[in-house]
Order: C-alpha cells, then sequence, then structure tokens
C-alpha cells in the first residue's frame, strides 16, 4: 500500500510526513551469473526518473482517517485537516487533494448538532483569510473562496465570493469593510466589487454605509482603503461644523505627500461660508539616532460681520512653528534644539484648538551647545518672548556662556601618600555675553530698537578650597572674583531746567566700561546624629540629625569714586548722592558699601522607626516626622547700626504620604518706628522680647488618589499627561482644556477612582502704611474621578471650591458608553465661563476617525470681536 502512494507525494495520519515524493532506481544491474567469470555488462535499460507532483514537500495531518481514491489521484483529509507547504498553510474540517490537478478543495464539517464547524482557514504568504468554502491551485497561486473573513490593517474584509489571482492581488463580489470585529459586523461600508492588494490596499467600485445591514443615505463612487505599513500620499478627510462668527465651515481638507523615508509634507486648509479661509503647510523630518524636527506655517484671512456695515471686520493672522530635537546617540558632546512659535497678535483670537485660543503668551528658543576636550563646555541660545495681550516682546540676541569644569591646577599628576592640603584648591571659569531687546512689537523694526538693547559681558571665577578638620569639621574657604563688561554706562546731574531741582537727568555715554568685585567667604560646619533606641513598644527607634554650620562673609565697599565705578551729583542742598555708572547694567554692579558678615544656621531632621507587619526584612518601617527645619541669621561686622540679619525659619514636612506642608517666617530684633522702619533699638530693650515677626507663609497641599478593587491604575507617564487635568490648572483658570476628564483611553478593569486635591495658602506681611499685617489667603478644594455605572457605561466628574471667593472652580461632567466597535462620549460644562457641552459618536478604529457624528456647544461661538 506504501509503494501505492509513494508516486503521487507522501502522507501521513496524525503526524507530518517527510517521505520524499519520488523513488530514485539504481541504473546498474547488481546481478551475475553464477560461477560465469565473465562480468556482464551495464544494463542498457533505465528506469524513468518521475517527475515531482509538487515544487515543494507536503506535510499534512488529520484527525480521524485519510482515505486515498487511486483512480482519480485524489486524497480525502477529514476532521482537524491540516496541510503545510512552505508559506502555504491551510486548515479546514476536511480538505480534498487533486495531484494530477495540483488543487486542494477545503470546507467545514457537521457536527453532532448538524451545525456547520472547523471552517477553512488560509494562510498564504503572510495573509490569513477565513471562509465557508475553498479551492485553490497551489502551482497558479489562483483560487475561489466563499464567505471570506479576512483581516486587514486595523479593518475587516467580508466577501460572498473572491477570486485570488496570485499571492498579492484578489477580486471580490459583494463584500463589506468594516473595523467591527464580529462575523456579522455592527457596521459596515458595503460594495459590489472591489479589488484588494494584500498589505496594501483595497480599491472598490460605488460604495454604501450600512449600520445593522440597514442602509443609510451615505454613499461614494469610490472607495480606497490603504494598509501598507509604509507612508502614502493621499487625501485628508476634512471635518465640518458650524462658528457662529464665521458659519459653516470644512476644516483641514488637504493632500498628504509622503516625499520620502525621511521627510514628509501635508497642505490643508479651511473654508468659511462668509468666505474667511485659513492654508496651512507642515513638514516633518526624521533619521533615526540623529535627529527629527518639523516646520508648520498657517495663514489665516478672517472675517467677521456683514459686509459695507460697522460692524464688519477683516484680518489677516499667521504662525510659524519649526522643532528640532538632536538625538542623544547622534553626538557625544555637541547638540542643537529649536522650539520657534511665532505668531502675529491677534492668532488666538479665531484659534481652532482651546490651547492656543487662550495662549497669550509665546515662547521661542534655538540653542547649541558643545564641549572642548573633557574640561570645556560652550552654548548659545537665541531666545524670544511674546505677550499678545500687552504685545511687549523679548528677546535674547545672543546668550552665550563659556564655562570650565572644576579643576585642581596645585595637584601632583602621581599622587603618593596623603593629599596635601593646597592640592585640594580648585578653580574654575564662567564667562556669560547677553544682548537682549525689550520692547514692544510696533517699535520692533524701527530705528530707535537700538534704545532698548542691553548687552554685556560676565567673567566669574571662583577659587574653592576644601579642608577637613579633626575629621569630623569641612572647612570650606574661597574667594570669588567677578568682572563685568559693557558698552555703555551712564551719568546723572540734575535737571537745569527744573525749578524745583528735583528732577535728574540721566545721559547714556557710548563705550567700554568695565568693573569688578571680589569677595571672601569661609564656611565650617558638620552634622550630628543622636540616636534613641527602644527594645519595647510600637515605637523602635528616634534619629535626631542636626546640621551646625558658621560662616563669615566678607566683601570690600567698590562704591569710592576713585575706582570709578560710581559716581555722584550734588541735590538741591548740595548734597552727594551716590549712584552706579552701570546700574542698568545687565549684569549689575559691585557691591555699594562693605560688609562683614558672621552667618550661622542649623538644620534639622527628625525620623522614627516602628513596628510594622508589611516589612518582611526586620518588621519594622520608617517614618518621617521633621523633613525639614532650619534657622538662620548673621550679624554684620562693617555696619554703624541694625548689626543683626532677620531670623529665617523654614521647615517642611509631609503626614500620612498625601498632605505636604511648609512654612516659612523671618523675624527682626529691632525694633520699628510709627512706619514701619527698623530703628537701632533691639526689641529686648524696648518690648523685653527677642523678636518681632516680619512676615510669614503657611503652604499645605493635599493629594489623595482613591481606587476601587480591580487592576492597578496605570502608570504611564505619557498617558497621565496626555489626559489628567492636574488639580493646579482646575484651581487657578477656568481655561482648562475641556477634554474628557475620562481620557482617551477608558479603563473599565477599575470600578471606580477618586483624586482629591487641596490647596491652602498663607501670607502674611507687616505693611508701613497700616503700621500692621495684611494677610493673603487661598484655599482650594478639587476633585476629580469616575465610576462604571454598568460594564459599558462610565460617568466622569471634574469640580473644585474656591472657598476664599465663594466660588466653584472648573465643573465638568464626563459620560462614556462602550459600543463595542463604536464609543460615544458627552462633556458638559454647566456653568462658568467655559459653559457648553460636546456630544460624539464615533468609530474607535483611528483608521477611520473622521467618521463621526458630533454636536457641539462651543463657548468660543458665542464671543464676538
Amino acid at each position: 500500500m506504501l509503494l501505492c502512494i509513494l508516486p503521487f507525494c507522501s502522507y501521513s495520519q496524525n503526524q507530518t510526513d517527510t517521505i520524499p515524493d519520488k523513488i530514485l532506481s539504481s541504473n546498474v544491474d547488481s546481478l551475475v551469473s553464477t560461477g560465469d567469470s565473465t562480468l556482464l555488462k551495464n544494463d542498457s535499460i533505465k528506469t524513468k526518473k518521475r517527475k515531482k507532483t509538487f515544487d515543494e514537500r507536503v506535510n499534512y495531518s488529520a484527525q480521524d482517517s485519510i482515505a486515498i481514491d487511486l483512480d482519480s489521484k485524489k486524497v480525502f483529509l477529514y476532521n482537524n485537516s491540516k496541510i503545510v507547504m512552505g508559506k502555504t498553510e491551510l486548515e479546514a474540517g476536511q480538505i480534498t487533494i487533486g495531484f494530477n490537478s495540483k488543487e486542494l478543495h477545503a470546507e467545514g464539517i457537521q457536527d453532532s448538532l448538524e451545525n456547520i464547524v472547523q471552517h477553512p482557514k488560509f494562510k498564504d504568504n503572510g495573509a490569513e483569510y477565513n471562509a465557508k468554502i475553498i479551492d485553490y491551485n497551489i502551482e497558479s497561486k489562483k483560487g475561489l473562496i466563499s464567505g471570506v473573513f479576512t483581516k486587514e490593517g486595523e479593518g475587516y474584509l467580508h466577501g460572498s465570493q473572491v477570486k485570488k489571482v496570485d499571492d498579492k492581488i484578489m477580486y471580490i463580489k459583494g463584500g463589506q469593510f468594516t473595523t467591527c470585529d464580529l462575523e456579522h459586523p455592527h457596521f459596515a461600508i458595503n460594495f459590489n466589487k472591489a479589488k484588494v492588494v494584500t498589505q496594501d490596499k483595497i480599491v472598490t467600485g460605488p460604495a454604501w454605509f450600512t449600520i445593522l445591514d440597514i442602509p443609510l443615505p451615505l454613499a461614494i463612487p469610490f472607495g480606497y482603503f490603504p494598509f501598507t505599513s509604509q507612508k502614502k500620499s493621499g487625501f485628508l478627510m476634512p471635518t465640518y461644523g458650524y462658528a457662529q462668527n464665521r458659519g459653516y465651515y470644512l476644516r483641514n481638507i488637504g493632500w498628504y505627500f509622503a516625499i520620502n523615508d525621511y521627510v514628509d509634507l501635508s497642505l490643508q486648509a479651511d473654508v468659511y461660508t462668509n468666505m474667511s479661509w485659513a492654508g496651512n503647510l507642515k513638514t516633518s523630518y526624521a533619521k533615526r539616532y540623529k535627529y527629527r524636527g518639523g516646520f508648520e506655517l498657517r495663514y489665516e484671512v478672517n472675517k467677521t460681520g456683514i459686509s459695507n456695515t460697522p460692524s464688519y471686520n477683516e484680518q489677516t493672522d499667521f504662525r510659524f512653528r519649526w522643532t528640532h530635537n538632536q538625538d542623544s546617540k547622534s553626538h557625544p558632546y555637541r547638540n542643537f534644539s529649536a522650539n520657534v512659535n511665532l505668531v502675529s497678535s491677534t492668532f488666538n483670537q479665531y484659534a481652532v484648538s482651546t490651547s492656543d485660543y487662550f495662549n497669550n503668551t509665546t515662547t521661542s528658543s534655538v540653542a547649541y551647545s558643545t564641549r572642548f576636550g573633557e574640561k570645556v563646555s560652550f552654548t548659545a541660545n537665541l531666545g524670544e518672548v511674546y505677550n499678545a495681550n500687552t504685545k511687549a516682546i523679548s528677546l535674547d540676541l545672543p546668550s552665550i556662556s563659556l564655562s570650565t569644569s572644576q579643576f585642581y591646577p596645585l595637584r601632583r599628576k602621581k599622587v603618593k601618600g596623603k593629599t596635601r592640603w593646597y592640592e585640594d584648591i580648585s578653580l574654575s571659569y564662567r564667562a556669560s555675553l547677553t544682548n537682549t531687546i525689550n520692547t514692544y512689537d510696533t517699535l520692533l523694526f524701527s530705528k530707535d530698537v537700538v534704545k532698548y538693547m542691553r548687552n554685556g559681558m560676565q567673567h566669574s571665577i571662583p577659587i574653592q578650597s576644601n579642608i577637613k578638620v579633626l575629621k569630623h569639621l569641612n572647612w570650606t574657604n574661597s574667594i570669588n572674583y567677578t568682572e563685568r563688561w559693557y558698552l555703555n554706562y551712564i551719568s546723572k546731574k540734575l535737571d537745569p531746567m527744573d525749578t524745583n531741582q528735583v528732577a535728574v537727568l540721566k545721559d547714556t555715554i557710548m563705550g567700554f566700561f568695565a568693573n569688578r568685585d571680589a569677595n571672601f567667604s569661609s564656611n565650617l560646619n558638620t552634622r550630628i546624629y543622636g540616636m534613641f533606641t527602644f527594645k519595647k513598644g510600637y515605637l523602635k527607634a528616634i534619629r535626631h540629625v542636626i546640621n551646625p554650620s558658621v560662616s563669615f562673609t566678607y566683601t570690600p565697599d567698590f562704591s569710592n569714586p576713585s575706582l570709578g565705578f560710581y559716581d555722584f551729583y550734588l541735590d538741591k542742598n548740595n548734597n552727594k548722592v551716590y549712584y552706579s555708572k552701570t546700574e542698568d547694567g545687565m549684569f549689575g554692579s559691585p557691591p555699594n558699601g562693605q560688609s562683614g558678615v558672621v552667618g550661622f544656621s542649623i538644620g534639622n531632621n527628625l525620623e522614627i522607626k516602628v513596628k510594622s507587619s508589611k516589612d518582611t526584612v526586620d518588621g519594622t518601617t520608617k517614618i518621617t516626622l521633621l523633613e525639614s527645619l532650619n534657622l538662620s541669621s548673621g550679624y554684620d561686622l562693617a555696619k554703624d547700626s541694625v548689626n543683626w540679619q532677620p531670623l529665617r525659619l523654614n521647615a517642611r514636612t509631609t503626614l500620612f504620604k498625601k498632605l505636604i506642608i511648609n512654612f516659612s517666617a523671618s523675624f527682626t530684633p529691632y525694633a520699628m518706628d510709627s512706619l514701619g522702619r527698623l530703628t537701632n533699638q533691639l526689641l529686648i530693650n524696648t518690648e523685653n522680647r527677642l523678636f518681632k515677626r516680619q512676615n510669614s507663609q503657611w503652604d499645605l497641599n493635599l493629594s489623595w488618589q482613591l481606587t476601587g478593587k480591580g487592576n492597578k491604575p496605570s502608570t504611564n507617564n505619557n498617558q497621565q499627561s496626555k489626559d489628567f487635568v492636574s488639580p493646579s490648572q482646575m484651581s487657578y483658570s477656568p481655561f482648562v482644556n475641556p477634554n474628557e476628564v475620562l481620557g482617551h483611553d477608558v479603563d473599565f478593569t477599575i470600578p471606580w477612582t477618586l483624586n482629591l486635591g487641596l490647596t491652602y495658602s498663607q501670607l502674611s506681611s507687616f505693611v508701613m502704611v497700616i503700621a500692621g499685617y495684611e494677610t493673603n489667603k487661598s484655599a482650594v478644594f478639587t476633585v476629580k474621578g469616575d465610576i462604571n455605572l454598568t460594564p459599558k457605561w462610565k460617568i466622569g466628574l471634574t469640580s473644585g471650591y474656591d472657598f476664599i471667593n465663594k466660588d466653584y472652580t472648573y465643573t465638568s461632567i464626563d459620560f462614556y458608553r462602550d459600543l463595542h466597535c463604536w464609543e460615544m462620549r458627552m462633556n458638559w460644562v454647566p456653568f462658568g465661563f467655559r459653559q457648553g457641552w460636546n456630544f460624539t459618536i464615533a468609530v474607535k478604529a483611528s483608521m477611520l476617525q473622521d467618521l463621526k457624528y458630533e454636536l457641539r456647544d462651543d463657548f468660543r461661538n458665542r464671543i464676538q470681536y
């Protein structure tokens, strides 16, 4: 029996057979006549080589049976049948193999309930098809498939009859395309005929849209659905709607150009029925491990009101964007980046996106940095800040710095023994050059713009040494030298035209001018540990860390006119009024008057260790009671009065890992006069107390997240930054982007979430005018959460309350319904400046993201310009 089937192909039952598909016969006869000394010649009759049935090895299996028909030269596989030949794989309830025709026929089988099961599954060259009946020619790669169901990209393709032409192309008669993964989809784009290029595209004839098999009056003359992973040029589908101040519109209609693997380009336009329009050019570029970036240029013509009436207004706006980011792998020490955003002053008034609408300040920067060797660094920056409300513009043209890292000029190249004290003397250098312009957009290109230009260069050389004293004391000494270069300086005198002799004239004198200063400082500090342990009870240990520090800083007097940095003029009483010649300079002036301050500070940290059943190592856990408690003050030896500096107190702690508390205050040891000015009288002598509070500030910040039982919340920072509205945004601005509180990817595995936030701030300062304290408070409570009403329904809430202004913060109620392959979202802002609502039903799949129905009442449509 085995010899009978070998000429056809190799077969197996329940396992793969690897027997070759032909028999090789010897062309030498091995029979020799017995007793005859003469050898026979080779037999001239040769066995004919059999031709291969298939070009590739055929591996097959079947669970129940394999039947062979020698007359028709067919093999029948039954129940969980499978054939694998190269990249072609077929599974079905029953499969018929024809060796002469080289055809495969596959279909399902009936189960005990007479239902058809084990429908054919066909894989060929990476493509996979589910069908009812398959007829396929292995040699020509052609086939006829009935009732096909296959996945193409994000979508699913159905076809009543399919003709497969080759590995890539097939034609469909009576088909559907959908992103619903059900065999009987909720919606589909129906067509009578189509051409499919596997893993590339689908092109259809006239197509129409159906929901639940109900045709809708939505049809297209042809359909084109690309599936390639490569970028391809194509039409960009617009969005439509109505804007109250400009009428009905089509937005973002255009064409996408896939230029190559590194650069692309899109051209889009917005058109309105009142003849307003906008054009947008956007391109992006990227090179792996090198850089990525893009340009965008937008030009708008916005019209409002009725033509030829006083209400008519027409204005043009523009925006230019450029972003460039260099990959960290592209160069070990050189980097270039850019983030440029230039807009016209009224661009945000007609902006489509909410973030652009409320963004009154734009910033731009271009930066370059590099290193020379291991020690020297160079950076250069160009910057711009523009305020659309005030029309003020600030430019950095440019800002350059050159610096060296810390080095030890006295250190030996080969150290033997201990390091000598002078070998720890370090030196570094930094030079900064800045040129800025602060003006208004209307004056930026005028000839007087140089009047608003400020520039200068500063050199800084710090020299420092660190010495260990008595093993536990750190003694740091430093000398800091600073020199400033300017291209002009000022001169002051009384205005001779002022009869009251009060007005002062300030002249700017062009020319190079330099000033310099230096100071010396010395600091001695250490760290003291105190530990108390307990053998019994809940409390196991207390640790107190104290950081005391004593310092001395001396700065000479550089205001003497003989040095040339300061000058004076005579007031009407012939009193000398001193001023710095570079008081308006970019880097300031040398200090006026000498100082010799002896400073002291003490820092504290307090922690305890308690029993904990959660800790499996030593059964304890650490709790920080006081993260920091710092006290600092100083005494100026060079002053002739009011020598003591204010006593400053700073404290910080966190309670229950949720509530952050910060406190700061300053106290003076001197009495004040009736106008709130400090006198030289100590409080201990006048009021019998040491200090009096000058100002204080409390800051409390509570952040508490609660989650119902279920999977843990995602820790993806990118997702949170995209969807999460922070409490500070909700608290202090009603102009938060009204994206759904539920986010873009709704998670039904978590039954409910609740985020509570509380911010409280209190600033109290002494005001001389009222000779008392003035207190400013801020207290805002925020809440953000969602709950699953059913496995498919979710509702979310974002709100808050300002206790000081007695008003609600930005409030939004959001609804979400999972409709399998569709989704429904509704965002409702019930009150406030952003009052409105937005209702959307859309297909989930991104490839059909424009297939949606949307209604909205946008607050921006109620604003007239």
